[in-house]
């Protein structure tokens, strides 16, 4: 008896197939079973922590993607305020070149205006002198009503020298003519 409960697994028949009898079968069923149930297992496991795993890394991956847009439209206003300022330069030199090239105008103007009076003989050049230093007396008199009183005591002393000049200029227009 106790060599009957005794056989070697996968005994062969005479066919030359291994036989089994149900109750072996059965076991490796059940403990096939019970490794696929453990296999199982751990496959969810695994996908568990590599959803939370692929999860943190989409949300860090997010977050630098809004780092990156919110740096992308601070450049892009900085680079709007920079154009816009160098807008405003540009616009203020051409304002200041076309205001030296004025003053540069009336510079050359007033130049050709003095060779014109050093070209004229000396009492046509006295006379109109003379009436440029009227010109101006008159113009202080306007302005010394425009003033306070500390600024009309000094244009009367302006005007006292330019009448001391007139003068001069006068004596000098009557010796030249006599």
């Amino acid at each position: 008896m106790s060599q009957e409960k005794i056989k070697p697994v996968g005994e062969e028949q005479s066919d030359g197939n291994p036989s089994f009898s149900a109750d072996e079968v059965g076991g490796v069923k059940q403990d096939m079973g019970k490794v696929a149930l453990v296999i199982s297992v751990l496959a969810v496991f695994l996908l568990v922590i590599f959803y939370y795993t692929v999860n943190s890394k989409v949300n860090e991956v997010s977050e630098q993607v809004g780092l990156i847009e919110e740096t992308r439209s601070m450049v892009q206003d900085m680079d709007d305020r920079m154009d816009k300022s160098l807008g405003d330069v540009t616009q203020k030199v051409e304002q200041a070149t076309q205001k030296v090239e004025q003053a540069t105008q009336e510079v050359a103007a007033m130049d050709a205006r003095i060779a014109e009076l050093e070209n004229l003989p000396g009492v046509v050049r006295n006379m109109v002198l003379g009436g440029m230093l009227e010109e101006m007396s008159q113009k202080a008199d306007y302005v010394g009503t425009q003033v306070s009183p500390e600024q009309q005591e000094k244009l009367k002393q302006a005007r006292e020298l330019m009448r001391q000049v007139q003068q001069s200029i006068q004596e000098e227009e009557y010796i030249a003519i006599s």
